[in-house]
């Protein structure tokens, strides 16, 4: 789908989970974003490109997008999580990563996510998170 064939329509998650497609970059605020503040996120809205859970466990794909001053508590990774910022800029354990940083986060990985500008970037988990202590001696990666 490319903007111009968009004009005035949103694009609802179900449409590209039933049908498939594409999508270029430049038509990320056509996308229906749904709020998505669960497990104490802040400022959080997604738009799913997938979901193939069953019974909570599997793969999810998804846009995510933070408003300035947006924040995801610290979790663990049950499974590999890819991350890469198509807008703005996302600030990790890690670091600040702008357009067209990819991190990796392997299993058993904690981090918390926050954006003081706001963001928008492509996820995939492997599995579900789990929220995790704030503190502790556990290693953020």
């Amino acid at each position: 789908m490319f903007k111009h064939e968009m004009a005035d329509k949103k694009i609802y998650s179900d449409e590209i989970c039933r049908s498939g497609g594409g999508l270029h970059v430049d038509d990320i605020d056509c996308l229906n974003f749904e709020p998505y503040e669960v497990d104490g996120r802040k400022g959080v809205s997604i738009f799913h490109l997938y979901d193939a859970r069953d019974n909570a466990q599997g793969p999810v794909a998804a846009l995510v997008r933070y408003a300035g001053g947006a924040l995801t508590p610290r979790h663990r990774h049950q499974g590999w999580e890819l991350v890469l910022v198509v807008d703005g800029e996302l600030v990790d354990d890690r670091g600040r990563h702008t357009v067209g940083a990819l991190q990796i986060y392997p299993p058993g990985s904690t981090h918390q996510l926050s954006s003081v500008t706001g963001c928008t970037f492509l996820v995939v988990w492997e599995q579900p998170v789990q929220p995790s202590p704030t503190q502790g001696s556990e290693a953020a990666a």
